[in-house]
């Protein structure tokens, strides 16, 4: 189902896995969890998720994520709606404060603190997008007694809605996904849920990329580093580039062993090994499966080799 509306902390089945190009720029890839995923060194999460706590540095009171200023500002969408606070089973909720950017006085940095320690629910620690700046990210969603605080001492300059990511899958608004994806200072890869086996897709180009320099060390320290331009890549399949996992594609069987379908980035198809992870050419399965060698997948017939 479709929908161009947006629910608080919205999840599908899928992988959000960053890597870096030759250029040093940082990329995230939106995988479905049927694949084709990088065997190990991912785990289920968005892409949200991986930018506002992957990226970001612990440094205490607060998280902070080293962005430039350029890269800065197409975050930043005025949004005054405070809307109304609600009572639920949880306790007084306003999901107008899920995922929102505050400009605040940085002069009261203390009552900003305050604030903070009175989010119980405490969903995710706020994150400082600049000190200069004075702009942090904050889920303050069921923090009503912080925002009080916030409000009564005048703390808030600005508020601006959060940029959150949009699968194109789920949303009809194709120019809404462009707009609102292009926020985020990374190159975006979505892999389409339905068929699973085609190539990735690039559905953003940021003017200023974030670059490898900019992650913390933990990240920088397991990232993998793919020999490709996401400039001049407008579709990426992973399995030509590194091992991964997939669980749903069309399958055939040569040699004893499963080989799976795989649309490549030039429109052509691949015959990927899931054992081996060795690759077979269009030419070359179509040519075996000629000569009777390799033959469709079945599962009365073959489904041991599945054990």
């Amino acid at each position: 189902m479709k929908t161009d509306k947006e629910y608080p902390a919205t999840h599908s089945m899928s992988t959000a896995w960053y890597c870096v190009d030759e250029d040093g720029n940082v990329g995230i890839f939106d995988i479905d969890d049927n694949g084709p995923v990088p065997v190990g060194g991912y785990e289920q999460n968005t892409v949200d998720e991986v930018f506002w706590n992957d990226f970001s540095f612990d440094i205490g009171a607060y998280n902070i994520l080293n962005l430039k200023p350029e890269q800065i500002l197409p975050l930043l969408e005025t949004d005054n709606d405070r809307s109304q606070w609600e009572k639920d089973e949880y306790g007084w909720t306003n999901y107008k404060w899920m995922g929102a950017i505050i400009n605040i006085d940085m002069s009261k940095l203390d009552i900003f603190k305050k604030a903070v320690s009175l989010d119980t629910d405490r969903f995710q620690r706020p994150i400082c997008i600049s000190r200069d700046m004075g702009l942090f990210y904050v889920n303050f969603f069921r923090n009503m007694e912080g925002i009080e605080l916030l409000e009564n001492n005048g703390v808030i300059l600005e508020k601006y809605k959060a940029p959150r990511y949009l699968n194109p899958d789920m949303v009809d608004n194709q120019e809404r996904v462009i707009k609102e994806n292009n926020k985020f200072p990374f190159f975006i890869y979505h892999q389409c849920y339905n068929p699973n086996y085609e190539p990735a897709i690039k559905l953003t180009n940021p003017a200023n990329p974030m670059k490898f320099e900019q992650l913390p060390e933990k990240i920088k320290a397991k990232v993998t580093h793919l020999p490709i331009k996401f400039k001049d890549a407008e579709k990426i399949q992973l399995a030509e580039m590194l091992p991964v996992d997939i669980d749903i594609t069309i399958e055939y069987v040569y040699d004893g062993q499963i080989w799976c379908e795989l649309a490549t980035s030039d429109d052509s198809l691949m015959y990927y090994n899931k054992k081996t992870k060795a690759i077979l050419n269009k030419e070359n399965m179509d040519k075996l499966i000629a000569e009777g060698k390799a033959e469709e997948y079945d599962w009365d017939k073959h489904r041991d080799l599945k054990k």
